[in-house]
């Protein structure tokens, strides 16, 4: 199963089912620095509550980003050791960070032992990052040795990252991330529940997602187990789909909805005619999608799972 990342706005948690799915929390995150509201004493019980359950808790990159702009970034990270947080975010949301900074903060999480994640994105939605750059960007980060790298998404997951302004996925993006780069190492921050759906859906359930509301986990969590509805009948990890990720989501289209020709399947992915052409090809070389032609076109062509899969 994929890694969630949580985010504590501050607001109420309902901690009885924090405890009860605990093991499925990669790290909670009080974000946009709003550990720096609240007195130390608050600030430190909140933490251990997380941390009592075996939870590793982050203060968020931008906390990282506004120590280093003001001068003060060693003092900073002596502060969140001793509040007792335990893993830390490595981001450029709001400003660039210079690589010794960056060498920096890694440097002491490692003679600490603390785990910690790179982060590429922009915040502001006028200074976005191309394709290409969150490439670079990625690629980059990958060489501190981070658990993951995130894709910057922020609490709205719109107009940021793989996100368009109306807040739906930019499948090329992703496709070419996870072409480019291990799907383990990589984290889309998805707050949005109908976001996760599709990433599940299309990356399959060991796609890490990060900026999960606390009240979101178990509806996420059902997803990725194929427990919901919407992701009812998704091939398990177990089932032997090879190939990029199109190829995954394309044999979850055609199990789910049943034969469907090329246009059909090009309409319910959104994916372009090359894509689909060559994820079929592939699929049908394989034997889990089974071609066949319709009796009064055989020109035209139709895809079923194979039986034996289904």
């Amino acid at each position: 199963m994929g890694k969630n990342m949580l985010l504590d706005k501050l607001s109420s948690v309902d901690m009885d089912v924090i405890s009860s799915l605990r093991e499925r929390i990669y790290v909670m995150k009080i974000g946009w620095t709003t550990s720096m509201l609240l007195d130390e004493k608050t600030l430190i019980n909140r933490i251990k509550r997380y941390r009592g359950l075996g939870i590793d808790v982050s203060p968020g990159g931008t906390t990282l980003e506004i120590a280093y702009a003001k001068g003060h970034l060693e003092r900073t990270l002596s502060s969140l050791l001793q509040y007792g947080f335990s893993h830390l975010e490595i981001s450029e949301g709001v400003i660039d960070l210079p690589d010794s900074q960056k060498k920096k903060i890694v440097d002491f999480a490692k003679s600490n032992n603390i785990p910690f994640t790179m982060e590429v994105g922009k915040k502001s939605e006028k200074n976005q990052l191309s394709l290409d750059e969150t490439i670079e960007g990625v690629n980059r980060d990958l060489e501190y040795e981070p658990d993951v790298v995130i894709v910057e998404g922020r609490e709205t997951g719109k107009g940021v990252g793989v996100f368009d302004i109306e807040g739906l996925i930019k499948w090329d993006w992703v496709t070419r991330l996870a072409e480019n780069f291990p799907i383990e190492k990589l984290m889309f921050e998805a707050p949005v529940e109908r976001q996760q759906v599709e990433l599940v859906i299309r990356m399959g359930n060991t796609v890490n997602l990060g900026n999960i509301a606390p009240a979101s986990l178990a509806a996420l969590e059902t997803q990725r187990l194929g427990l919901r509805g919407d992701t009812f009948g998704i091939p398990s990890s177990s089932t032997s789909v090879e190939g990029p990720p199109s190829n995954k989501f394309i044999y979850y289209v055609i199990s789910d909805h049943g034969p469907l020709d090329q246009a059909g399947i090009m309409d319910l992915t959104g994916l372009n005619r090359k894509t689909v052409q060559n994820a079929l090809k592939e699929l049908v070389s394989s034997g889990i999608v089974r071609e066949s032609f319709y009796r009064n076109d055989l020109r035209k062509r139709i895809y079923s799972a194979s039986s034996n899969l289904r």
